[in-house]
């Protein structure tokens, strides 16, 4: 019985891996410096990085919570991969404008 809950305490639940999601594709709205979310609020953020991840996951607007576990990590995954590069092109866009 034990490690039945040492398995699951290991297991993200839903609404973790849901806030990892939108933190992910947040940020890289962010790094992206795409002005229509970064005038929104916080709330109005929220919303637009719900609204990403739906039309990336190809679902409707509205079925955020429906995304499956596998869908969510990968495409929190996918957002994550993307910030990075962005991040890393734009410093190298400095050092070459640098020299």
């Amino acid at each position: 019985m034990e490690t039945m809950t040492m398995e699951r305490a290991k297991t993200p639940t839903m609404d973790a891996m849901r806030k990892r999601a939108l933190a992910a594709a947040c940020q890289y709205l962010e790094a992206m410096h795409v002005e229509e979310f970064l005038k929104k609020d916080y709330r109005g953020r929220v919303v637009y990085a719900q609204g990403l991840i739906c039309r990336a996951a190809k679902v409707e607007n509205d079925s955020f919570n429906r995304i499956g576990r596998v869908r969510l990590r990968s495409l929190t995954a996918a957002f994550n991969k993307m910030r990075r590069d962005a991040d890393g092109l734009v410093e190298e866009t400095i050092k070459a404008m640098t020299r």
